[in-house]
C-alpha cells in the first residue's frame, strides 16, 4: 500500500500519554492512508510490550539510547515511508478532523512547515507556533489566550516542536533536528535554519490538538535552554549581526544569572553552559560559517524582523514584580535593540 502519511511519535517512559493519545489517532476520519512509528528511545516502561498487544498495525522502533526528541524524531523519519511526515509529541490529543484539516493544508504549502493550534487542557491556547526575543528567549505563542485568538491558517516565526507536519523531503534536506540539542530549543533551530533557506512556517489554527503540558524550570532544562540558545545564535547568525546584538545579549546573559541565583544547581547549569560552547568552539564556527554563506537565502534582518522585545516575566515572577520588571526591561531593550530591526 502507498503510504501518503507517516505519523512519528517519540516515547521515553510515555506509556500513560499514548494510552490516551493514540485513539484519537486512530479514531480520525480521513481519506489517505498513514503509518504510525512510535520510536521508543530506551525507556522502561513497557510500552514495547503493550503496542504489540493493542496496536499491532504500528511501527515500533527500539532505539538502544536515549538521544532525545532530536535523536528520536530523526530516527522515526529515517523509517518513514510516507510522503507528508507528521511529528506528534505523545502528550497530545488529537481533535476531530484535525488531522484531515493538517493534510488538506500541507497539500496546498508543499515547500512549507505547519503547526496546527495547540490548546491546554483548559481550552486556551498552549501555542500557534513559538515567537523569539531578540536575544533569543524562545516562548509559546499565544500562551494562555482565548480559544479564538487565533483561528485562521497564517506565518509564525517559529514552529513548536510538538506537532509539525511537512515533506519528509523537506524534514530530510535540512538535515532533521540537530542532535546534540537533545531536548529544548531544537525546534527553534530547526525553524531558523528552515527560514533561512526560504521554507514558510505555518500555523492551522482550523486543526487542533490538545496539549497536556506544564510548564516547569528545573536546572537540567535551565542548562539545555539556554546552551542550546547561545549555540543557535552562534551557528545561524552573522558575527556582525552578533557584535551589534553585543549589549541586548549582555543584558540578557546578565539576567540569567540573577535567576540562576535561585539555586547552586541553577548556578552550575550557567558555568556547563560556557564550558561546553567553549570546547565546540570550532566545530561551531564551522557549522556557523556554512550556514551563514552556502545556505544564506534569507538575511538575519529578515529572520530577526518583529521578534519580541519583552521576555516572560509573568511565567517567572508574581505580580507585581513581573509588570515592573517588564515595564523596566523592554524600555531597556527597546533602546539596545539594533536600528535595522526596529
Amino acid at each position: 500500500m502507498n503510504i501518503e502519511l507517516s505519523i512519528v511519535i517519540v516515547s521515553y517512559n510515555s506509556f500513560t500519554d499514548l494510552q490516551r493519545c493514540l485513539p484519537t489517532i486512530t479514531e480520525q476520519s480521513v481519506d489517505f492512508s498513514y503509518e504510525i512509528i512510535v520510536v521508543d528511545n530506551h525507556g522502561a516502561d513497557g510500552v514495547a510490550n503493550w503496542l504489540s498487544v493493542s496496536y499491532p498495525n504500528i511501527i515500533l522502533i527500539v532505539n538502544p539510547v536515549n538521544n532525545g526528541y532530536a535523536g528520536g524524531n530523526n530516527l522515526g523519519v529515517q523509517h518513514a515511508r510516507g510522503k507528508w511526515v507528521f511529528l506528534l509529541n505523545p502528550d497530545t490529543e488529537l481533535r476531530k478532523d484535525s488531522l484531515a484539516q493538517l493534510m488538506k493544508s500541507a497539500r496546498d504549502l508543499p515547500d512549507a512547515l505547519l503547526n496546527p493550534k495547540l490548546l491546554n487542557p483548559d481550552g486556551t491556547i498552549n501555542a500557534c507556533g513559538n515567537q523569539m526575543h531578540f536575544t533569543g528567549i524562545t516562548t509559546c505563542r499565544g500562551l494562555n489566550q482565548p480559544f479564538n485568538t487565533f483561528t485562521t491558517l497564517h506565518t509564525i516565526p517559529l514552529l513548536s516542536g510538538a506537532a509539525i507536519i511537512g515533506r519528509a523531503e523537506v524534514f530530510r534536506r535540512l538535515g532533521g533536528f540537530d542532535e546534540r540539542y537533545f531536548m529544548y530549543f531544537e525546534d527553534t533551530d530547526f525553524s531558523l535554519r528552515a527560514r533561512r533557506q526560504g521554507i514558510q512556517l505555518v500555523c492551522e489554527s482550523r486543526a487542533e490538538v490538545v496539549h497536556h503540558y506544564t510548564l516547569s524550570l528545573s536546572a537540567g532544562k535551565f542548562y539545555f535552554l539556554e546552551r542550546n540558545r547561545l549555540l543557535t545564535f552562534l551557528k545561524i547568525f552573522s558575527r556582525n549581526t552578533l557584535r551589534a546584538l553585543l549589549p541586548a545579549l549582555l543584558l540578557t546573559e546578565l539576567l540569567t544569572w540573577v535567576y540562576g541565583l535561585r539555586g547552586w544547581s541553577f548556578l552550575k547549569s550557567r558555568f556547563r553552559t560556557y564550558k561546553y560552547i567553549w570546547a565546540n568552539r570550532s566545530l561551531i564556527n564551522q557549522e556557523h560559517q556554512h550556514l551563514t554563506r552556502q545556505l544564506a537565502n534569507v538575511s538575519d534582518t529578515a529572520l530577526l524582523a518583529g521578534s519580541e522585545l519583552s521576555l516572560p516575566f509573568a511565567s517567572l515572577l508574581p505580580k507585581p514584580f513581573s509588570s515592573v520588571a517588564d515595564a523596566i526591561l523592554t524600555t531597556m531593550y527597546r533602546l539596545l535593540i539594533p536600528r535595522r530591526l526596529r
